[in-house]
């Protein structure tokens, strides 16, 4: 066994046991997967449902929410927006 075999069988792990848990996303952000791993998703799930046709997964936008203006206004400009957004 390898590191890359090791990394394989932790991601896969964590994917059964924290199934329908709500970690998996922020897993895939840690990991640096998500992009692929959500286009992947839209990818075969267009094909079943109609509504994700335009449906799309940006890095480094999508991984985390806006911050909202009043809370950068109120920091006076200590927070800086997340990248995208």
């Amino acid at each position: 066994w390898d590191k890359s075999f090791a990394t394989k069988a932790l991601r896969w792990e964590r994917r059964l046991e924290m199934a329908l848990e709500g970690y998996r996303f922020f897993d895939l952000v840690r990991w640096g997967i998500a992009a692929e791993t959500v286009n992947e998703y839209f990818a075969v799930e267009k094909t079943r449902r109609q509504y994700l046709n335009d449906a799309k997964f940006t890095k480094n936008r999508d991984e985390y929410f806006p911050i909202p203006k009043s809370q950068i206004d109120f920091s006076k400009k200590l927070y800086q927006q997340n990248y995208g957004w």
